[in-house]
């Protein structure tokens, strides 16, 4: 599927699902030790209060138990409900009821079942649970062994809803949301400024190269970075001026092919014209068609040292020979050419090394390579002096 996207898609598509995948990782991971924190926080400031009502439930527990003062723990509980607000629970040691706070569902009961909370509380004095509670709301159930003179006498259990604990815990995910989607929003704007500034660079090479495909080789990339893709540009603009110069050399190859072409075949045009005569003498027509299979020796020649010179631009001739009298050959070559510049009224002098060393090529190689480096050179236009 990215296939089908551009690169500032792709980068957009992975940078964003890389941001919300990693911020919804991070957000659940901060937000359950959130959720952890706070409601251990609430539960640790109900097992203090816990503990500090059954230390003073200790006495009065005893004195109950021994027929004296029974209603002194129901005027108790009744004050701390009004006063702290949370719903308690008194039982001795066989989980008969001793006393409760208003509303708490035990109005009709003598003996509660063993649950969680107390099982604990006989081991590390206090216990814990969550349970739904009378009414069917999720509670928090406390329950702490009463002790005096360091006997067991009961336990005081307390109960409180746990909506207050999640409203706290709702409240700290939206905090934490609120603090994570800036977050997001800058890395989505991140990733976008990423993706524009490797796309944009990315998109003009497209362009530039689509032109000079068209045949625009003098178009240039403007290069503005020194990293990846500003070496891209420079490579580029290498291969265009290549090419360009490439396609100069293959203009002027066929310029000079068709000029030494020409002349050939213009005289085998008139010749061939001359030899339609029927009227022309013999001795002129053998002449003719002497001059004109000349001519066809000639352009044979220049076809196959065009050829040759093809195949050496192309690195495909094959060296067959060695030139071991290289300065013989180029002082005969030099002496067809003096004649050709002394024509034009062109300046030609030379210099060449007697001792010069052997070459790796035939010597009509060697002429063909030597004749066409001439060749352009006397027949340069603008040209005043060769060397």
């Amino acid at each position: 599927m990215l296939n089908r996207l551009t690169i500032r898609q792709r980068i957009l598509v992975i940078f964003i699902g890389i941001a919300f995948v990693g911020g919804t990782v991070q957000f659940l991971i901060a937000g359950r030790q959130l959720e952890a924190a706070t409601l251990e926080f609430y539960q640790h400031h109900l097992e203090t209060d816990a503990l500090l009502v059954a230390a003073t439930f200790a006495e009065p527990l005893g004195h109950y138990l021994e027929g004296e003062d029974e209603g002194g723990i129901g005027r108790m509980l009744a004050a701390l409900q009004q006063e702290v607000g949370h719903d308690y629970l008194i039982l001795d040691r066989n989980y008969r009821v001793v006393g409760y706070t208003a509303n708490t569902g035990y109005e009709q009961v003598d003996r509660v079942p063993v649950s969680p909370e107390l099982v604990e509380a006989d081991s590390v004095q206090i216990g814990s649970d969550i349970r739904p509670n009378h009414v069917g709301e999720a509670a928090l159930y406390l329950a702490v062994s009463v002790r005096y003179e360091g006997e067991a006498l009961g336990y005081l259990v307390l109960s409180e809803p746990m909506a207050p604990a999640y409203a706290e815990v709702n409240r700290r995910y939206m905090e934490l949301a609120i603090a994570t989607l800036p977050v997001l929003v800058l890395v989505v704007a991140a990733s976008m400024w990423v993706s524009s500034t490797i796309s944009r660079p990315v998109q003009h090479l497209r362009n530039s190269a689509l032109n000079m495909a068209q045949g625009a080789l003098d178009t240039r990339i403007q290069v503005t970075t020194q990293d990846e893709i500003g070496q891209l540009g420079k490579t580029l603009n290498f291969m265009a001026g290549q090419l360009e110069t490439l396609m100069k050399t293959q203009r002027n190859f066929v310029s000079n092919a068709a000029h030494e072409l020409r002349t050939p075949l213009m005289t085998l045009k008139l010749r061939a014209e001359a030899l339609s005569d029927e009227t022309l003498p013999k001795a002129e027509r053998e002449t003719y068609l002497t001059e004109i299979q000349q001519e066809i020796d000639h352009m044979a020649e220049l076809v196959s040292s065009l050829l040759l010179l093809a195949r050496i631009d192309e690195g495909r001739h094959t060296q067959n020979g060695v030139v071991t009298d290289t300065a013989s050959i180029l002082h005969d070559l030099i002496r067809h050419w003096r004649i050709e510049a002394e024509a034009k009224q062109l300046e030609f002098a030379t210099q060449i090394d007697p001792d010069l060393p052997e070459l790796p090529m035939s010597p009509n190689d060697l002429r063909v390579v030597v004749d066409n480096l001439l060749s352009n050179a006397v027949n340069t236009p603008n040209r005043d002096a060769f060397r």
